[in-house]
């Protein structure tokens, strides 16, 4: 009994310090603190608020405990862009940690365009013959299904007017995916043949692209002549003028509607 109580009185301290520890780091102060150090470190690819950008979105309720978040802080997601972040204190990662906790509970922003209207926008433009929502389109561009998700709606409306400009990182399941998805490259091999496609995968020696047939070719890169990466371009076209101005707040709001599959 003396070893039971022994036991049990070194336990409740214990808890009670986790307990007061955790409680602190969700204090408004240490809320506001870990937003100063998101704006400082964070903004650039997760945007402001969270809501998304080159990084996926933080504005939605997380089933990470918040030991793993600290994890994914400390040592980064390397198959994903994600560094890794060894300049903050212990204390400042709970704030850091408690104020993304903290963006799941902010309320969705209302947008001016209408859903509804947007899914005929996207159908009637052919999106369908690149893209995939739900299983029903094609797998040659990014999948859209939680695209609203992951991405804020000013991303989405630069990503109409300028799809090379905000290609894709780190949304495949494909290890080693530091780099931009769906970039264009153009090779040559040792006779002369080119091929243009998307880069799908690549390493020191060699590079998969798929073509915009939905052909895959793999090739050594001792054997060509010419590798070009077309920084900056996408082989999706640009709907800036392709698009009035309401109906791109339509299709802007109906990606933005896309929060998983149904």
């Amino acid at each position: 009994m003396v070893t039971v109580q022994r036991v049990r009185a070194g336990i409740l301290p214990c808890l009670l310090l986790a307990a007061s520890t955790l409680a602190a780091a969700q204090s408004p102060s240490d809320v506001e603190q870990g937003r100063r150090l998101y704006d400082g470190m964070c903004v650039t690819c997760h945007g402001f608020d969270g809501a998304g950008g080159e990084a996926p979105s933080l504005s939605r309720p997380m089933s990470h405990t918040d030991e793993t978040l600290k994890s994914i802080i400390g040592n980064g997601i390397p198959n994903r862009g994600m560094p890794r972040v060894r300049r903050f204190t212990d204390n400042e990662v709970l704030q850091l940690v408690s104020y993304v906790r903290s963006l799941g509970r902010v309320a969705s922003v209302s947008l001016p365009g209408n859903a509804e209207r947007g899914g005929e926008v996207y159908r009637r433009q052919g999106c369908t013959s690149c893209h995939m929502v739900n299983g029903n389109g094609s797998s040659l561009g990014p999948e859209l299904t939680g695209i609203g998700a992951l991405r804020a709606p000013q991303h989405l409306k630069q990503a109409l007017a300028d799809p090379g400009a905000v290609l894709p990182r780190g949304t495949l399941p494909i290890p080693a995916r530091a780099y931009f998805e769906y970039l264009p490259v153009l090779v040559v091999t040792e006779d002369g043949r080119e091929v243009r496609g998307m880069r799908i995968n690549e390493d020191t020696f060699t590079i998969q692209l798929r073509d915009a047939g939905n052909r895959f070719h793999t090739f050594r890169k001792s054997n060509l002549r010419r590798i070009e990466k077309e920084t900056g371009k996408s082989l999706m076209p640009s709907y800036r003028d392709r698009l009035t101005a309401a109906e791109t707040d339509d299709l802007v709001a109906y990606l933005s509607s896309l929060r998983g599959a149904k």
